[in-house]
């Protein structure tokens, strides 16, 4: 089992830029890749919607340059609201952030993860390169686990103690992208269509994955 009871009060902060060091760079956590400040997600340490929209594109790129098979997952956690709703934002917050550690973790270091839908979004994108159908189902069963196994202690405001949140799930839509002469990816329809196989793991229960209709 996984324990994040303390990882996110100990989870290393981003520090904002000083006064004449606006342009420095740190190094992505998901991707490895030299970014500004402005790109990384603080909670998370994963690219922010921005810092995706900058990055993801260009894999999307080199796979089409390259003639490589490509995947992207969208996640999101299931019963999230009610989590926020009875230990608040900052339990919330602790979730999301172990939730993070399970997808670095699942990920390579060329992967790209980020957290999707900005300030309080409970959804989480990653971008799989020289990757077909088996390896990205393979991934996303392995974040279903690493999911599943978290242990995130966080405080009971009502109670005035702290508690442990097991049984978390995600639910997880993926969209293939398979070369093809011609057939210039877009980087929104591959979101659009992992979005979809999301809703359809949402209809059938949570806590599983679903494919998109292959390209």
């Amino acid at each position: 089992m996984t324990t994040a009871s303390s990882a996110w009060e100990r989870a290393p902060l981003i520090p904002l830029p000083s006064r004449g060091h606006e342009h420095e760079h740190e190094r992505c956590d998901s991707c490895g890749q030299p970014i500004g400040y402005w790109a990384v997600d603080r909670l998370t340490g994963l690219l922010d919607r921005w810092g995706w929209d900058t990055y993801a594109p260009e894999s999307l790129r080199r796979a089409h340059e390259q003639r490589q098979p490509l995947a992207l997952l969208l996640l999101d956690l299931d019963h999230f609201k009610e989590i926020n709703d009875r230990y608040g934002h900052v339990a919330g917050d602790m979730v999301l952030h172990a939730v993070a550690e399970v997808l670095r973790a699942s990920c390579r270091e060329n992967d790209v993860v980020g957290r999707y839908g900005g300030h309080g979004g409970d959804e989480f994108l990653v971008l799989l390169p020289m990757t077909n159908r088996d390896r990205a189902m393979s991934v996303a069963l392995r974040v279903l686990d690493g999911v599943r196994a978290l242990q995130v202690g966080v405080p009971d405001v009502d109670k005035g103690t702290r508690t442990t949140l097991t049984g978390l799930t995600v639910s997880i839509g993926v969209a293939l992208y398979v070369p093809a002469r011609g057939m210039e990816p877009v980087l929104t329809d591959l979101v659009l269509e992992a979005d979809a196989a999301l809703l359809v793991a949402k209809r059938e229960g949570r806590d599983t994955v679903r494919m998109g209709r292959r390209r």
